[in-house]
């Protein structure tokens, strides 16, 4: 199948960023300048395009790369990618991060409309157990956010659902806090489109959806989207789309809840197309794999977050044994085998955190501490660098208002926890900081690019920030790391005081 490019994007100017290369070519021609011809005019050095040509602007302005070093000293990167939850909704409480504790919801007026309500309303504690999954998919992920006004959660399920506004705190997520403390939590890194699952995990791979906006149609044969011929699903043509649909479609965005609702959605859909949930698009094993740089994904076959699987080229080729188990993960640490670049895919239950059917956010911390310390306890810690982030928005609350990149997303924030001996220090309580750069999640692939000097896949990876207040690579690493503990989860459920009962309203 014919590759598609990425996604269409609005043009801005920006300058690109030199690679690695460049600027340790460019340091010793100025030393070799200084040396022999004392030429005092090399003290500032020219910017350079990178040679993959100019692109636009999809984040703020990043830090200068000349101030970083040439070597960046991490040798392994593990991607661990969960399900389902906000900024607000784990770190809202966070000091010192952007967050907040109550959100705003949507109300009916005289005539049945649905506008802006403006009283806040309490993010109450949140359960370890929701007592339901909360739609999150792409209508879900553009009503919530509203046009930037961040108050149509309530709206987004069957009548009015305030089971998303509810808040975790330190008490209720021991771990990830300690992980806060001592490493950089990112409280400006968003999901990558509006949701859902299936086409999130594909930026998490190939910087794009290949314009896909939904889950598979059909769960209900064996298999899973290469495997199974009757799975199909909807996408944008973008490769067929003018500037001027774009605009439109970006317009109808923006203002999703114009009333009547559904009817901007209605005419947003008009643009999609169905399609096989097996298909070609370049992905970052592909560039790896062409660079002779190792790489594994660690994760089970024929789940909803394994975006291999629907890559025909991969999952029908070599590449596929390169998909294993994610337990292989502590092997391969014991080992001394821990590829430069991995994925690590918790599968479906406790282990993704995802809601509803009974899934325990404990047990799914757990399950992430367990992995946390075999790297800590291994010879690959000193040179490792983690990136944590969660999938989609999940239906839960959070207040920022994401940038509208194009007509994909961005979607709501994730938390992003950045974890390395490299990690930037700060005022966080065991020496860790708040990252407020902008990321998403083509920022992991991007610092990935830079430290191998590969191509970027698409305009979003070739303008993402590479994580760039995250790490501080002008430091000496820093190998220690929080005492991270499994908890008796049935004792933590027994002290947890959530008033959750009353939180679903169903409507009238």
């Amino acid at each position: 199948m014919q590759q598609r490019p990425g996604p269409i994007i609005r043009p801005a100017a920006r300058r690109r960023r030199p690679t690695r290369q460049q600027i340790a070519r460019r340091r010793t021609f100025a030393v070799v300048l200084v040396i022999n011809v004392a030429i005092l005019a090399w003290f500032f050095w020219p910017q350079a395009s990178g040679g993959a040509g100019p692109g636009p602007s999809l984040t703020a302005a990043p830090t200068d790369i000349e101030t970083q070093p040439v070597d960046i000293p991490i040798e392994h990167v593990i991607f661990l990618i969960k399900e389902n939850r906000t900024y607000d909704h784990y770190f809202g409480q966070y000091p010192g991060g952007e967050g907040v504790t109550e959100g705003y919801q949507m109300v009916r007026d005289p005539e049945g409309n649905w506008v802006d309500d403006l009283e806040p309303i309490p993010l109450v504690p949140a359960p370890y157990i929701q007592p339901h999954d909360i739609t999150h998919g792409f209508a879900s992920g553009l009503y919530s956010i509203n046009g930037g006004k961040m108050n149509g959660y309530n709206i987004i399920g069957e009548g009015t659902d305030l089971s998303g506004y509810v808040q975790h705190s330190r008490e209720s997520i021991p771990n990830y806090w300690a992980l806060a403390d001592r490493f950089t939590l990112a409280d400006n890194f968003f999901t990558s489109m509006y949701g859902p699952t299936f086409p999130e995990h594909l930026y998490t791979v190939a910087a794009q959806s290949n314009g896909v906006v939904d889950n598979k149609t059909n769960a209900d044969t064996t298999g899973s989207y290469c495997d199974d011929p009757q799975e199909f699903t909807k996408r944008f043509p973008l490769e067929d789309l003018a500037g001027d649909d774009i605009s439109r479609i970006m317009g109808l965005e923006d203002r999703i809840t114009e009333p009547p609702i559904p009817d901007n959605l209605i005419r947003i859909a008009e643009y999609w197309e169905s399609t096989r949930t097996c298909f070609d698009i370049p992905v970052l094993p592909d560039r790896l794999e062409k660079a002779g740089i190792s790489w594994k994904y660690y994760g089970k076959p024929d789940q909803w977050m394994n975006g291999l699987q629907a890559i025909r080229h991969v999952w029908n080729g070599p590449m596929r044994q390169k998909v294993q188990d994610p337990d292989q993960i502590f092997i391969d640490l014991e080992n001394g085998t821990l590829p430069a670049v991995s994925w690590l895919v918790p599968p479906e239950g406790n282990a993704n955190e995802h809601p509803g059917s009974g899934t325990n956010v404990c047990l799914g911390e757990n399950w992430t501490v367990e992995r946390l310390n075999a790297v800590f306890a291994s010879d690959a810690w000193p040179t490792t660098l983690v990136v944590i982030v969660w999938d989609d928005f999940g239906g839960f609350y959070d207040h920022v208002p994401p940038p509208h990149l194009d007509v994909m997303g961005l979607g709501p924030r994730t938390p992003g926890l950045i974890i390395s001996p490299y990690s930037t220090p700060g005022e966080n309580p065991d020496g860790g900081s708040i990252d407020s750069t902008e990321y998403e999640f083509s920022s992991v692939l991007a610092f990935i690019e830079q430290q191998y000097d590969l191509k970027p896949l698409t305009e979003r990876d070739r303008n993402a920030d590479p994580l760039t207040g995250a790490l501080d690579f002008t430091q000496e690493p820093r190998l220690d790391f929080p005492d991270l503990r499994e908890r008796d989860c049935d004792v933590a459920m027994a002290e947890s005081e959530s008033p959750f009962e009353g939180l679903y309203v169903p409507e009238s």
